[in-house]
């Protein structure tokens, strides 16, 4: 059986080397084989390390149109309980809100990063935020912060595509936002369940 993965062996030069045997002793290799030879040994070293870097520099500009714009990646597990003893901070489906209202606590908008003002919140409350990217790189992010200005509690937003959303959290306490964003205009804002 035959794949292509691993070909048959054959007798004698593959139909491949014979070609590249006759386009070296095509006139241009040895036209460029006299040249070379014509140079310094200074000039061939020169020449040897502007071809390597430029080659090095085609591969960092081709890895780099493969990468999205620069944000911190998000951190996948964040901790539950803190060094600080902050009371942990849990994301709910959906917030119990028979009888009660949602109200305003803070609000902002911009582009680029920014971490908020402290803001303190009671046991329910929710982070909505709108991205609107202007650029086919961007991206947005945003994290919760404990008051200590150290400890992440939780992931509220991340998004490459724009759009809008809320999340929902239980957990009192006295909180930061830290909004990474590129390539966009965003606005972010906090409800407090009363």
């Amino acid at each position: 059986m035959t794949t292509t993965t691993n070909p048959v062996r054959r007798d004698g030069p593959r139909e491949d080397t014979i070609g590249l045997q006759r386009w070296l002793r095509t006139e241009a290799v040895p036209i460029v084989k006299a040249w070379w030879l014509k140079q310094t040994r200074q000039t061939q070293r020169v020449l040897v390390v502007a071809a390597v870097l430029a080659l090095a520099g085609t591969f960092s500009l081709c890895a780099s149109l493969s990468r999205p714009a620069a944000l911190p990646a998000a951190i996948n597990t964040v901790p539950r309980a803190t060094a600080n003893n902050a009371p942990p901070l849990v994301r709910e489906a959906s917030a119990p809100d028979t009888g009660k209202v949602w109200t305003a606590t803070k609000t902002w908008q911009g582009t680029g990063a920014k971490d908020t003002e402290m803001f303190t919140v009671t046991g329910h409350w929710r982070v909505d935020w709108i991205f609107s990217p202007t650029s086919p790189a961007g991206a947005f992010q945003v994290f919760i912060y404990a008051a200590d200005g150290l400890t992440l509690m939780q992931i509220a937003a991340s998004s490459k595509d724009g759009g809008s959303d809320t999340s929902f959290w239980a957990g009192p306490g006295t909180y930061f936002l830290r909004i990474n964003s590129s390539g966009g205009d965003w606005k972010v804002g906090v409800q407090d369940l009363h």
